[in-house]
Formats: structure tokens, C-alpha cells, sequence
């Protein structure tokens, strides 16, 4: 009996898939492994201090994870805009990554429950992957035929690029396998030119100790030259994803994108339970909306309007040691180092920390000079 068709199968049992949907079949057990390619990174420390897959890689990166399984179903979501949102943004705004405007995931998420009422209501076995530090969400893109992993790292599809977010569904039934595919980043390297840190200096291997989405990301302390290289990203970078090709077909049109902007001092002064609310989808270390005041910090220090200095002067006293650590440069980034004098000797009682960090950054602007 020859084996159904993935979406013949959905449409049978009522389920449709718009076109911002794609599917692709691997047959297991598939041998596919990447443990080992984790692992590498890993050893190389080109994962910084990232958890997630790198957790566990003989178990995230291993294909065959069930003995029952007989197909792995690999859903993406295309969220690609029509448009293209303009990049510019005024003094005191910060930038939100497109792939970060807003929770993406949603409806990847909403279809992925449908597909599993399908499989429940059939009595077919089955396991989900979305999002899942358990499993590398990769794994049988290429094989179940629906792109390439590019030179960015991103997993690309034709028409979509790397706007796409991805789901496996491991299940006990046999489907009809997708073809392979035979596609390639050819001689373009336009997201290692466009990446602003040397992130992407080696083909194929992104060196997250250098990525400005890792750092924004990261509880840890943001180093000097990263900060300058932030710019006015409040969350997110993905100059690698719009500089693709395959990723700005159709994208003529240049828009004004409200949900790509936001004002950095309305960061700063909210309230840290209606922050996480607000970007409730963002990934925010231990849900501290603490880091996303210290990334508009930042992003205030390298695009300030006339009230800035001002603004930061008040909020100093208030402010938690972490946060005080970033106004200080961002005070000293718009060339107030006077102000921060004057704060320091404000302040007898101050932490030891912001002192240090104080006498750090008059060395780091004397030699800058």
C-alpha cells in the first residue's frame, strides 16, 4: 500500500494549511544525529553561555528519539512581511528586531494543537517539538525537503528566506517521504558582510560570543564594545535575515512599522510586571524586566534626544546597581562625564561596583581619545 501524502492526509480529516504554512516528511529512523555538531560549538565556545539545545546535545540533536516513531512531520511558519519596514527611527527610539515584533509563534503553536486533535481523535501516537530546548527543532529540514541551512545559520526556504519559525511532530504512522532538495547559498555571503559584529565571519557557524541578539538576551554583563555595537537595538538583531535574497521577495514597498519602534525613556519608567506583559512573547532572563531596561539604557546612550542626559540624571538615584552600572556609561557614551562626577560624589554610601565601574570608564574614555 503506498504510503498518503502529508496534506492529502490533513485535508481528509478537515484540517487546511494556509500558505503561510509548509510541511515535509522524514521516514524513520532517519540516522540523522547532530549531537556531535552541538557538541563542537559547544567545545569551541561559540554557543557563549547559551543553554537551551546545547543542554543536552546527545539528546536534542538525536533524530531517532522513539522507537514507536515512523515519520517525522517538520511544520514551518512563513511570517514574512509583504513590506519592508523602514529602518530609521528617531532620537530616543529604539528598534525592536522584525522577528521579534510580535509572538510569531502563536499561530504555529495554535496549528500544531490542531494537527495533534487530529492525531488524538485517529488514535495515532505522537510527540510535539516546538520551541523545545529537547530537540533541535533542524533536524529534518533538509531532509524532508524544504530548504538549506544558509551561511547565516538560518534554515532557508525559496520565497521565504529565514522569515520562518519551525515544529517537528514525531508520529507512529507512515507518510509519504518529501523529496530532497538540492539548494544552496551559491557564492552570496551578504549576511556575513551585514552582520555588524563579526558574528558570521565563518561560513556556516555563527560565534554567539559576538552576537548582538545573544548579548540583549543575556543576564550577564554587556561588555564596553558590544554596547557601541547595540546601536539603538532595544531587542533583537537581524541584519543577517534582511540582508538575505531568498527572504525580500516581493519586498518593494518600505513602511513606517510602529511595532519596530519604541520610546526608550517609557522603557525605562514602566512598571517591570507591565513590561513583561507587554512583550510577554520576548525571551527575558528570569522574567526580569530589568534587561530590557538595561537594553533601552543602552539604546538611549547610543541614540539620545536633547532630554536624555537629564532624564538619566533623575533616575539615577532610584535605579537598581545593575541599571545605575549602564547609565553611567550611557551618561558617559553622550559625553557627560561631569554629570557622573557629580553623581559619584552625591552619593557617599554608593556600592563599591558603580565606583569601580565608574574609574573603569574614565580609562576606557581617556584611551578612546
Amino acid at each position: 500500500m503506498k504510503d498518503i501524502n502529508v496534506i492529502n492526509f490533513f485535508e481528509e480529516n478537515n484540517l487546511n494549511f494556509s500558505s503561510n504554512f509548509n510541511l515535509g516528511v522524514t521516514n524513520l529512523p532517519s540516522k540523522l544525529n547532530f549531537g556531535e555538531e552541538i557538541n563542537n560549538i559547544k567545545n569551541n565556545q561559540l554557543h557563549a553561555n547559551m543553554k537551551f539545545t546545547f543542554s543536552n546535545p546527545e539528546y536534542s540533536g538525536l533524530g531517532d528519539k522513539f522507537d514507536w516513531a515512523k515519520s517525522a512531520i517538520l511544520i514551518t511558519y512563513n511570517y514574512k512581511n509583504k513590506t519592508q519596514p523602514s529602518m530609521l527611527t528617531s532620537p530616543g527610539y529604539g528598534q525592536i528586531a522584525r522577528f521579534a515584533e510580535e509572538d510569531y509563534y502563536l499561530p504555529l503553536k495554535n496549528k500544531i494543537i490542531e494537527i495533534e486533535r487530529v492525531f488524538e481523535k485517529l488514535n495515532i501516537k505522537f510527540k510535539s517539538f516546538i520551541d523545545n530546548p529537547n530537540h533541535y527543532d533542524r533536524t529534518f529540514f533538509v531532509s524532508s525537503g524544504l530548504g538549506w541551512q544558509g551561511k547565516s545559520t538560518m534554515m532557508l526556504t525559496p520565497g521565504a528566506g529565514p522569515w520562518q519559525l519551525l515544529a517537528t511532530i514525531y508520529v507512529d504512522h507512515t507518510f509519504e517521504e518529501s523529496e530532497n532538495t538540492n539548494y544552496s547559498c551559491g557564492e552570496c555571503n551578504l549576511c556575513q558582510i551585514s552582520c555588524p559584529t563579526g558574528a558570521l565571519n565563518s561560513e556556516y557557524k555563527l560565534d554567539s560570543n559576538k552576537c548582538i541578539s545573544y548579548w540583549l538576551q543575556s543576564p550577564e554583563l554587556i561588555p564596553y564594545e558590544m554596547r557601541d555595537s547595540i546601536g539603538n537595538k532595544f531587542y533583537g538583531c537581524d541584519d543577517c535575515l534582511t540582508s538575505c535574497p531568498p527572504g525580500q521577495e516581493n519586498n518593494n514597498v518600505v513602511i513606517f512599522n510602529k511595532n519596530q519602534q519604541v520610546n526608550l525613556e517609557a522603557i525605562i519608567k514602566e512598571d517591570n510586571e507591565k513590561l513583561n506583559e507587554m512583550f510577554y512573547w520576548f525571551y527575558i532572563p528570569k522574567r526580569n524586566a530589568e534587561y530590557l531596561k538595561r537594553n533601552a539604557i543602552i539604546a538611549l546612550g547610543n541614540n539620545p534626544d536633547q532630554n536624555t542626559s537629564s532624564f538619566l540624571e533623575k533616575i539615577y538615584p532610584e535605579s537598581s546597581s545593575h541599571l545605575k552600572i549602564y547609565i553611567m556609561w550611557a551618561l558617559f557614551k553622550i559625553g557627560n562625564n561631569d554629570v557622573c562626577q557629580n553623581l559619584i560624589n552625591s552619593f557617599d554610601s554608593e556600592e563599591n561596583s558603580i565606583k569601580e565601574e565608574y574609574e573603569k570608564l574614565k580609562k576606557v574614555i581617556s584611551l578612546a581619545k
